[in-house]
C-alpha cells in the first residue's frame, strides 16, 4: 500500500494541481478552496469543486499578471484527466488528501530561494 501512496503523491498531476492551490492560499490567501475541498467526500462533489476551483484559478491568474506581469501556470488537460484517473484509481479522499499536502508544505524551490537569501545575508555581514 505504501508504494501505492507514494506513487500517488508524487504524481505530476497531484503535484500540479497542488502547486495551483498552494498559490490560491498563500498568493491570492484564497482559503475557501482549501475548505471547500476538504468537504469533498465524492467523485460528484470533487468534480464540482474542480471546475469552481479552476474557474477562480484563472481569474486570479489574469490579476496576478496584471500586477506582476506574468501569469500562473495552469494544469492542463492531461492534468485533469490524469487527476480523475487518480480518483478513480486511489478514490476522492486519499486525492483530497494527497492535494492538500502538497498545497500545505514549503515547495522545494521556496526552500531554496530562502537558503540563497539568508546566505547572501550572512556574506554581508
Amino acid at each position: 500500500m505504501s508504494e501505492n501512496l507514494s506513487d500517488l503523491f508524487m504524481h505530476p498531476a497531484i503535484k500540479e494541481f497542488g502547486d495551483v492551490l498552494r498559490k490560491m492560499i498563500r498568493i491570492s490567501e484564497d482559503y475557501g478552496s482549501l475548505v471547500e475541498i476538504e468537504y469533498t467526500d465524492t467523485p460528484e462533489q470533487f468534480k464540482e469543486f474542480l471546475w469552481k476551483f479552476l474557474r477562480r484559478v484563472h481569474t486570479e491568474s489574469k490579476k496576478y499578471k496584471r500586477i506582476r506581469g506574468k501569469e500562473w501556470r495552469i494544469p492542463t488537460e492531461d492534468d485533469l484527466n490524469e487527476l480523475v484517473k487518480l480518483i478513480d484509481k486511489y478514490g476522492v479522499k486519499q486525492v483530497r488528501a494527497a492535494l492538500i499536502a502538497h498545497a500545505l508544505v514549503k515547495s522545494s524551490k521556496e526552500e531554496g530561494d530562502k537558503n540563497d537569501r539568508r546566505e547572501k545575508r550572512r556574506k554581508n555581514i
